[in-house]
């Protein structure tokens, strides 16, 4: 994935919160490191470094969209302190499932 430029010259962000939150999301264990993350990214077709991904993980934090621990002397795990937005289409087949008698509550 290529990265534009805005009117200022500046690379403009090309991959969104959401599309890190997923990563989150779709891996088996809750905490992850950067570069676990990246990895993630890279299986959804998204490039992004290690230390690109620790740089959004620090603004997601300030945002209060992740949480963070330090593991020990340089690792530090990541969370998901919310879920990723579901797409449009997606939203409208969960809410057409839980408005039919397909949807039963445990």
């Amino acid at each position: 994935m290529s990265q534009g430029r805005d009117d200022a010259g500046r690379f403009e962000e090309s991959v969104t919160d959401q599309e890190i939150l997923k990563v989150f999301d779709y891996e088996d264990d809750p905490v992850l490191t950067a570069p676990e993350v990246a990895d993630g990214l890279r299986r959804f077709g998204t490039q992004m470094t290690p230390e690109g991904v620790r740089n959004r993980l620090d603004e997601m934090n300030d945002k209060d969209l992740v949480s963070r621990k330090s593991l020990g002397a340089r690792a530090v795990g990541w969370w998901a302190t919310v879920a990723p937005e579901l797409d449009s289409s997606t939203a409208d087949t969960a809410d057409a499932r839980k408005e039919s008698d397909e949807w039963t509550e445990l």
